[in-house]
Formats: C-alpha cells, sequence, structure tokens
C-alpha cells in the first residue's frame, strides 16, 4: 500500500510539472478521441486535475453534478478553470467506440464516484428471491455505472475500443496515456 501511495504521489508531482511547463502551448481537440485536460474546479484540489474526450464537436466528461455524464462545449470546459493542459491523441484502435461507449453509460443510472475504482453500467442476470414461488428465480437487472473523470475516460477506451491507457487511473495519467499533443 505504501509503493502504491508512493506512485500516486511521484505521478502527481510528475504530471504538475509537466502540465505547468506546457501549459502555454495547450492546443485544442480536433478528433474525435482526443482526450483533453484541465486543472480540477475544485479549491485546492485543482492540480489533481480533471479530464474528458473530445467526440467531434463537444467534450464528453463525467462531473459531480445531478446530470453525471455530460457533453459541454469547449469552452465551457476550458472556462471552468485557468489551467487549461490541451488535447492529446494517438492510442487506441477506435476513438469512435470508445467516445460511443461513453456517452452510452448515461443510460445506465451513472453516479459519481470519489475512488480510482469503476463499475460499467450494463444489464446483468442475478438470482433474486420471488416470495411468491418460494425459490430464487433468474431476473435481469441494471448494474448502475459509477465513475470519476479519470475513470470514465479509462473505461470508455477499455470496454469500447479494447484499448488499455494506464495501469494506475489518474486524470494526469490518463492525459499523459496518449503520446501526441495538439
Amino acid at each position: 500500500m505504501k509503493t502504491l501511495w508512493k506512485k500516486l504521489i511521484i505521478g502527481t508531482m510528475a504530471s504538475v510539472l509537466a502540465f505547468g511547463a506546457n501549459a502555454s502551448f495547450a492546443g485544442d481537440p480536433s478528433g474525435t478521441g482526443d482526450v483533453v485536460g484541465r486543472d480540477m474546479a475544485v479549491r485546492g484540489l485543482g492540480v489533481l486535475g480533471h479530464v474528458g474526450m473530445w467526440d467531434g464537436s463537444k467534450v464528453l466528461e463525467v462531473l459531480n453534478e445531478s446530470t453525471v455524464i455530460q457533453k459541454n462545449t469547449l469552452a465551457n470546459f476550458k472556462g471552468r478553470v485557468t489551467n487549461y493542459w490541451g488535447a492529446r491523441y494517438g492510442k487506441g484502435n477506435s476513438p469512435y467506440k470508445a467516445v460511443n461507449f461513453g456517452w452510452d453509460q448515461r443510460n445506465y443510472s451513472p453516479s459519481y464516484k470519489w475512488t480510482a475504482t469503476y463499475q460499467v453500467g450494463k444489464w446483468v442476470t442475478k438470482s433474486v428471491w420471488d416470495s411468491s414461488k418460494r425459490k430464487y428465480v433468474q431476473k435481469r437487472v441494471m448494474q448502475t455505472a459509477q465513475y470519476r473523470c479519470d475513470t470514465f475516460v479509462y473505461a470508455s477506451y477499455l470496454h469500447g475500443d479494447g484499448t488499455k491507457l494506464v495501469t494506475l487511473t489518474t486524470p494526469g495519467n490518463v492525459y499523459n496515456s496518449m503520446p501526441k499533443s495538439r
């Protein structure tokens, strides 16, 4: 556990230094699936970052708001903070599939999650007790989606496109997993 925290702290520090050095050269997204990043709009935690995906005209992102999965304009994404990191791209087989997977997750009653674990929204079959029949029966139930911004982009690429972006999920790591800058 101590090693995990050390990696997280070192990764976050490296991301902060990299973003500070490159902030003036931050380019805008132009390709579907581009990962965009910025400081997080939370006082004192901004450097930890926030990421989303470009759908071709808007930023697809997860926010801790009543509508968790949203499409917002790039101006809205940038306007929430002063430090916009830019757009990165170049990883994945079909970024369109990643974006489509992410957008589809809004159909599974998504909720915001503060931890680095996530749950993909989907229909599953479960054994449920039927008191009228006095036995367990198979029933299809909805498994709700649970994400934070970085796990959303990570899961969208993994489950929509088949590409594993990172091993340790943080906004900075997901952003930097894309090898090319716009």
